[in-house]
């Protein structure tokens, strides 16, 4: 548990200073005012240095507990030989140089070139972040590739309207601000998609008979919450272009679901995914437990799974549609905001049960 936390967490740090990034890059008359003071971008480095060297930690436990190797080597060889930790080292070096530009004294000569290099810089992390993943183990420069625009776009995404939500002091500008970030958002969220469908066609290749596992349970569930994140992300890109004392609600409420989504997707990042042979998965290591208590499922019936939808089923999906199309046109209507986040739930819970029910 310890571990997916703190990739969950880790997944906010690089969200929050990405977009903290992006926006130093944006002329003033074209944001709204935001106050990210240099002290909690120090401790949101040192939460990237720090969460990321547990990915290190677990690796040395596993060879530890299962081969005995001596301490010693074993850390010597993971941070040298392994990716994971070449990138933890190259982490800790461009956090590093960017602590050292926060901690210069405030000038305007200091200034103009701080916020042009620690840019960059944000850039070689999210990049160093691809490096490392799973997928860059596994398929080389191909994986490399779609772990990194996958990451970095969801980042510039999810970064800027966290920030923007949860850090705005001051709402000036926000018509000039919606015209720059909308059509951005957008051409983030289909990389995103893009990218996403790509990595999930390698590393779980058989998309319904994956859901017997942890990875494919979680994969599910990631995939219902993207349909009311694109929802709610509607409303804040058309619906919200003149301010109100709602906005911001409405970019909390959105970033709120997106969060949840990159806590399934750290704990995505702590299965096994099934990229090769299900079958030999499934014999190194058990079926999801959700699974199995809400199917029912045997195992001695085989592994292809299939979709017979029933009335029950069809019920429950009908369910899902109703309150998340009628649900948010009620909260909107309303005004309340933080009411959309039932409607998503139940959305959520709807449409996942819908297909469990119909699995046969």
């Amino acid at each position: 548990m310890i571990y997916i936390v703190s990739e969950a967490l880790l997944y906010v740090c690089f969200a929050i200073l990405t977009g903290v990034s992006v926006l130093a890059l944006v002329p003033e008359n074209k944001k709204p005012r935001y106050q990210v003071s240099d002290n909690a971008l120090t401790w949101i480095l040192l939460g990237i240095v720090i969460l990321s060297s547990l990915q290190i930690i677990k690796l040395i436990i596993f060879y530890k507990v299962n081969l005995d190797y001596d301490l010693k080597y074993l850390t010597f060889t993971v941070l040298g030989d392994y990716n994971v930790g070449k990138a933890w080292f190259m982490t800790v070096i461009a956090a590093m140089a960017m602590l050292y530009l926060l901690g210069l004294k405030q000038s305007p000569k200091v200034m103009k070139y701080k916020w042009k290099i620690i840019p960059m810089l944000t850039v070689i992390q999210l990049v160093i972040f691809g490096y490392a993943s799973h997928s860059a183990s596994i398929y080389g420069w191909a994986g490399f590739a779609s772990q990194t625009a996958h990451f970095m776009s969801a980042m510039v995404w999810i970064g800027v309207m966290i920030v923007i939500g949860w850090c705005t002091s001051e709402m000036r500008n926000w018509e000039a601000f919606l015209r720059w970030f909308t059509p951005m958002a957008i051409v983030c969220v289909i990389v995103t998609l893009g990218a996403g469908f790509l990595l999930m066609s390698r590393l779980s290749p058989d998309y319904v008979n994956s859901w017997i596992t942890s990875y494919g349970q979680a994969m599910l569930i990631k995939h219902l919450l993207i349909v009311p994140i694109i929802a709610l992300a509607f409303i804040n890109s058309f619906l919200l272009r003149k301010k109100t004392s709602k906005t911001l609600s409405w970019l909390r409420v959105e970033s709120i679901v997106v969060i949840l989504l990159l806590a399934v997707t750290a704990f995505m990042g702590q299965q096994a995914p099934p990229h090769d042979d299900l079958k030999e998965l499934l014999d190194e290591s058990p079926p999801s437990n959700l699974f199995m208590w809400i199917t029912g499922y045997d195992l001695k019936r085989g592994i292809d799974l299939n979709i017979a939808q029933n009335a029950f089923s069809i019920s429950l999906a009908t369910v899902a549609l109703i309150s998340l199309i009628f649900g948010l046109i009620w909260v909107w209507k309303n005004q309340k905001p933080f009411w959309s986040l039932a409607a998503v739930l139940l959305f959520v819970s709807c449409g996942y049960m819908s297909l469990m029910v119909a699995v046969g």
